[in-house]
Protein backbone atom coordinates (compact mmCIF):
# COMPACT_ATOMS: atom_id res chain seq x y z
CA UNK A 1 0.00 0.00 0.00
CA UNK A 2 1.16 3.56 -0.76
CA UNK A 3 1.05 6.46 1.35
CA UNK A 4 0.75 9.41 -0.45
CA UNK A 5 1.30 13.01 1.52
CA UNK A 6 -0.75 15.82 -0.23
CA UNK A 7 -0.14 19.62 0.79
CA UNK A 8 -0.38 22.28 -1.08
CA UNK A 9 -0.21 26.62 -0.24
CA UNK A 10 -3.15 28.89 0.79
CA UNK A 11 -5.78 28.28 -1.58
CA UNK A 12 -4.00 26.29 -3.76
CA UNK A 13 -7.09 23.85 -4.11
CA UNK A 14 -5.74 20.93 -1.80
CA UNK A 15 -8.99 20.44 -0.44
CA UNK A 16 -10.52 20.19 -4.08
CA UNK A 17 -8.16 17.29 -5.14
CA UNK A 18 -8.61 15.56 -1.64
CA UNK A 19 -12.06 15.58 -2.24
CA UNK A 20 -11.69 14.36 -5.36
CA UNK A 21 -9.62 11.18 -4.38
CA UNK A 22 -12.31 10.68 -1.42
CA UNK A 23 -14.89 10.24 -4.14
CA UNK A 24 -12.89 8.04 -5.70
CA UNK A 25 -13.32 5.66 -2.81
CA UNK A 26 -9.52 6.01 -1.57
CA UNK A 27 -8.85 6.82 2.47
CA UNK A 28 -8.19 10.10 2.89
CA UNK A 29 -6.89 11.37 6.90
CA UNK A 30 -7.69 14.94 6.94
CA UNK A 31 -4.76 16.40 8.91
CA UNK A 32 -6.57 19.70 10.06
CA UNK A 33 -10.45 17.55 11.11
CA UNK A 34 -8.18 16.19 13.40
CA UNK A 35 -5.93 18.52 15.16
CA UNK A 36 -9.04 19.85 16.33
CA UNK A 37 -10.64 16.82 16.94
CA UNK A 38 -8.09 15.65 19.42
CA UNK A 39 -8.63 19.32 21.53
CA UNK A 40 -12.39 18.78 21.56
CA UNK A 41 -13.79 18.79 25.00
CA UNK A 42 -13.48 15.77 26.94
CA UNK A 43 -10.54 14.69 25.04
CA UNK A 44 -6.62 13.84 27.06
CA UNK A 45 -5.59 16.22 24.38
CA UNK A 46 -7.86 19.09 25.57
CA UNK A 47 -6.58 18.01 28.96
CA UNK A 48 -2.95 18.33 27.96
CA UNK A 49 -3.55 21.99 26.56
CA UNK A 50 -4.85 23.20 29.66
CA UNK A 51 -1.88 21.81 31.80
CA UNK A 52 0.28 23.71 29.72
CA UNK A 53 -1.51 27.06 28.86
CA UNK A 54 -3.71 27.69 31.63
CA UNK A 55 -7.26 27.07 32.49
CA UNK A 56 -7.78 31.42 30.87
CA UNK A 57 -7.49 29.22 27.69
CA UNK A 58 -11.13 26.90 28.19
CA UNK A 59 -14.04 28.73 26.59
CA UNK A 60 -17.92 26.98 26.78
CA UNK A 61 -15.82 23.77 27.76
CA UNK A 62 -13.82 23.77 25.05
CA UNK A 63 -10.26 25.47 23.80
CA UNK A 64 -10.70 29.60 22.96
CA UNK A 65 -8.94 29.13 19.58
CA UNK A 66 -8.86 32.47 19.34
CA UNK A 67 -7.01 33.23 22.73
CA UNK A 68 -4.13 30.59 22.34
CA UNK A 69 -3.54 31.57 18.24
CA UNK A 70 -2.73 35.17 19.73
CA UNK A 71 -0.38 33.86 22.10
CA UNK A 72 1.36 31.40 19.80
CA UNK A 73 2.01 33.02 16.98
CA UNK A 74 4.01 35.49 19.10
CA UNK A 75 5.75 33.11 20.85
CA UNK A 76 8.22 30.50 18.55
CA UNK A 77 8.18 28.62 22.34
CA UNK A 78 4.85 28.15 23.24
CA UNK A 79 4.00 26.92 19.51
CA UNK A 80 6.12 24.14 19.97
CA UNK A 81 5.07 23.41 23.35
CA UNK A 82 1.02 23.40 21.69
CA UNK A 83 1.91 21.78 18.76
CA UNK A 84 4.04 18.90 20.48
CA UNK A 85 0.80 18.41 22.02
CA UNK A 86 -1.32 18.28 19.02
CA UNK A 87 0.86 16.92 16.14
CA UNK A 88 1.92 13.72 18.54
CA UNK A 89 -2.08 12.81 18.84
CA UNK A 90 -2.57 13.77 15.09
CA UNK A 91 0.10 11.31 13.87
CA UNK A 92 -1.07 8.38 16.22
CA UNK A 93 -4.54 9.07 14.37
CA UNK A 94 -3.21 8.96 11.36
CA UNK A 95 -1.23 5.71 12.22
CA UNK A 96 -4.53 4.37 13.07
CA UNK A 97 -6.01 5.48 9.72
CA UNK A 98 -3.20 3.65 7.57
CA UNK A 99 -3.65 0.47 9.75
CA UNK A 100 -7.53 0.50 8.82
CA UNK A 101 -6.44 1.30 5.10
CA UNK A 102 -4.44 -2.05 4.81
CA UNK A 103 -6.56 -3.88 6.55
CA UNK A 104 -9.10 -3.25 3.60
CA UNK A 105 -6.71 -3.71 1.32
CA UNK A 106 -6.56 0.34 0.23
CA UNK A 107 -3.75 0.03 -2.91
CA UNK A 108 -3.31 3.20 -0.99
CA UNK A 109 -4.48 6.20 1.33
CA UNK A 110 -3.64 10.05 1.52
CA UNK A 111 -2.33 12.03 3.92
CA UNK A 112 -3.66 15.18 3.54
CA UNK A 113 -1.49 17.61 5.57
CA UNK A 114 -0.77 21.03 5.03
CA UNK A 115 2.16 21.36 7.07
CA UNK A 116 3.42 17.88 5.46
CA UNK A 117 6.90 19.23 4.56
CA UNK A 118 7.17 21.96 7.19
CA UNK A 119 6.77 19.14 10.44
CA UNK A 120 8.64 17.18 8.39
CA UNK A 121 5.98 14.33 7.83
CA UNK A 122 7.00 13.93 4.39
CA UNK A 123 9.89 11.26 5.99
CA UNK A 124 7.02 9.30 6.89
CA UNK A 125 5.10 8.80 3.56
CA UNK A 126 6.02 7.20 0.15
CA UNK A 127 5.18 10.23 -2.01
CA UNK A 128 4.46 13.89 -1.55
CA UNK A 129 2.11 15.11 -4.03
CA UNK A 130 1.88 18.71 -4.13
CA UNK A 131 -0.70 20.79 -5.24
CA UNK A 132 0.35 23.96 -7.23
CA UNK A 133 -0.49 27.40 -8.51
CA UNK A 134 1.12 30.33 -9.21
CA UNK A 135 2.53 32.79 -6.62
CA UNK A 136 -0.04 35.60 -8.61
CA UNK A 137 -2.66 32.79 -8.97
CA UNK A 138 -2.44 32.16 -5.00
CA UNK A 139 -2.44 35.93 -4.32
CA UNK A 140 -6.14 36.35 -6.21
CA UNK A 141 -7.09 33.50 -4.92
CA UNK A 142 -6.61 34.16 -1.27
CA UNK A 143 -7.72 37.75 -2.17
CA UNK A 144 -11.23 36.96 -3.79
CA UNK A 145 -11.59 33.56 -0.98
CA UNK A 146 -10.82 35.67 2.20
CA UNK A 147 -12.35 38.78 1.01
CA UNK A 148 -8.42 40.18 1.71
CA UNK A 149 -6.28 43.08 0.23
CA UNK A 150 -3.49 42.47 -1.96
CA UNK A 151 -0.90 42.75 0.83
CA UNK A 152 -3.19 41.17 3.53
CA UNK A 153 -2.91 38.59 1.56
CA UNK A 154 0.91 38.93 0.93
CA UNK A 155 1.28 38.88 4.55
CA UNK A 156 -0.53 35.64 5.11
CA UNK A 157 1.55 33.86 2.47
CA UNK A 158 4.82 35.40 3.76
CA UNK A 159 3.84 33.00 6.83
CA UNK A 160 3.82 30.19 4.63
CA UNK A 161 6.80 28.05 3.07
CA UNK A 162 6.50 29.18 -0.23
CA UNK A 163 4.83 26.55 -2.77
CA UNK A 164 8.06 27.15 -4.77
CA UNK A 165 9.74 25.98 -2.06
CA UNK A 166 7.44 22.88 -1.31
CA UNK A 167 8.52 21.64 -4.70
CA UNK A 168 11.49 20.77 -4.08
CA UNK A 169 10.21 18.16 -2.09
CA UNK A 170 7.54 16.89 -4.21
CA UNK A 171 7.43 13.70 -6.32
CA UNK A 172 4.22 14.57 -7.91
CA UNK A 173 3.56 18.05 -8.87
CA UNK A 174 -0.31 18.76 -9.41
CA UNK A 175 -0.78 22.02 -11.91
CA UNK A 176 -3.91 23.84 -10.70
CA UNK A 177 -3.56 26.89 -12.50
CA UNK A 178 -5.89 25.76 -15.36
CA UNK A 179 -9.27 24.09 -15.45
CA UNK A 180 -10.34 22.01 -12.69
CA UNK A 181 -11.33 19.34 -14.94
CA UNK A 182 -7.87 19.16 -16.31
CA UNK A 183 -6.55 18.98 -12.81
CA UNK A 184 -8.79 16.27 -11.31
CA UNK A 185 -7.73 14.21 -14.76
CA UNK A 186 -4.08 14.56 -13.93
CA UNK A 187 -5.34 13.19 -10.69
CA UNK A 188 -7.11 10.42 -11.77
CA UNK A 189 -3.99 9.31 -13.51
CA UNK A 190 -1.87 9.42 -10.69
CA UNK A 191 -4.29 7.26 -9.05
CA UNK A 192 -4.46 4.66 -11.77
CA UNK A 193 -0.95 4.18 -11.63
CA UNK A 194 -0.60 3.10 -8.34
CA UNK A 195 -4.16 0.55 -8.36
CA UNK A 196 -2.07 -0.93 -11.16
Amino acid sequence: MKIIGLTGGIASGKSTVAQHIRQQGIPVFDADAVSKAVVAPGTEGLEKVIAAFGKEYLKDGGLDRKKIAEVVFNNKEKLKLLESIILTRVWQEAEQAIADAKKQNSPMIVLDVPLLIEKEWYKKVDEVWLVYISPEEQIRRVMLRDGMTREQAKARMANQMSTDEKRKYADVVIDNGGALENTLAFVQKEIEKIRK
